[in-house]
């Protein structure tokens, strides 16, 4: 039951599995919600400060660069060999 757990929630790496079609569906919606969401808090602070495509284009850089370290980060244990 522990190794379940642990399993879930991402602290147990389990080498040589491929990635389930869950698993990819996943990461793809999180990463789209990082990029989007960060265009849309830069939209939001230039919709204030009246400065509009500067704080999109930050926001948007700064979502892709999360959104590349968090596939980076998830998909690091499936390609252990």
């Amino acid at each position: 039951m522990i190794i379940t757990l642990l399993q879930r929630s991402g602290r147990h790496t389990v080498p040589n599995r491929p990635a389930s079609p869950r698993e990819l569906i996943g990461v793809g919606s999180a990463i789209a919600g990082l990029i989007a969401g960060g265009m849309l808090l830069g939209w939001f602070v230039d919709s204030k400060a009246d400065t509009l495509p500067v704080f999109v284009l930050i926001g948007l850089a700064v979502g892709m660069i999360t959104a590349c370290y968090y596939a980076y980060v998830k998909f690091r244990n499936f390609m252990k060999d």
